[in-house]
């Protein structure tokens, strides 16, 4: 097989350095067992805080991991973007830099890969949720399946993809809540197989979380309106 890179992690990095080298750190080992080939890439967000230090150590100490700085802060959903850009793993992933996936669980789900194209997890347990984050949630679920009849039970935790569907599906979406959800539904609209697999939720150790903001939810809501009213059509 002459391929480059068998899988990418992607990481998009906020004001995480109570978390990120952890993190770094805990994927490198396991996907040195898992994988020949892989990269980490860390696209970071104009943090404030140490984080572009701390990524910028861990790119010059591993040659598997790349290091990509917005300019301005563009929150998650076009950094994961920007991600898909730049990756060049036959896989895909992305996890958050506080770790709410833990990566052991990934060689429980690349057996599918055989025959899905996409692995969306859904998270087990949600209980360390705040009331506010569990009804943004069922609000979103709710809508979603609303408008576009979607059987999926969680779209904005982690998901798994070949890179062709990646490369295939072009994304207008730009808000963290529903990026990754125009590029599962555009994947089911072009007939690719996708499975839903549940694995634990690991709830935030160190650092502050930065979802569920009004502004990101209205955002959000833009972003859900304007691909519903291409969808029907």
């Amino acid at each position: 097989m002459k391929k480059t890179c068998q899988f990418s992690l992607i990481i998009c990095c906020f004001n995480e350095e109570d978390n990120l080298e952890k993190t770094i750190l805990e994927s490198l080992k396991e996907l040195k067992q898992l994988f020949d080939t892989f990269e980490i890439i860390i696209i970071e967000d104009k943090s404030s805080d140490r984080s572009p230090k701390i990524a910028d150590r861990l790119s010059r100490k591993y040659s598997s991991i790349k290091v990509i700085h917005n300019l301005i802060n563009l929150g998650q959903g076009i950094s994961f973007l920007i991600g898909l850009h730049e990756v060049k793993g036959d896989l895909i992933m992305q996890n958050g830099a506080d770790r709410p996936f833990n990566i052991k669980d990934l060689k429980k789900i690349l057996p599918l890969f055989k025959q899905y194209d996409i692995v969306v997890v859904v998270r087990r347990d949600r209980s360390a949720y705040t009331f506010w984050r569990k009804l943004t949630s069922w609000v979103n679920n709710f809508l979603r399946k609303l408008l576009f009849g979607s059987h999926f039970s969680d779209l904005n935790f982690v998901q798994i993809y070949k890179r062709k569907v990646t490369k295939s599906i072009p994304i207008l979406s730009r808000s963290a809540a529903f990026t990754t959800q125009e590029l599962i539904l555009r994947a089911k609209q072009k007939g690719y197989k996708i499975i839903e697999m549940e694995l634990p939720y690991h709830k935030r150790i160190g650092g502050e979380a930065h979802h569920g903001k009004k502004r990101d939810i209205l955002w959000a809501l833009i972003d859900m309106v304007n691909f519903w009213l291409e969808y029907k059509r």
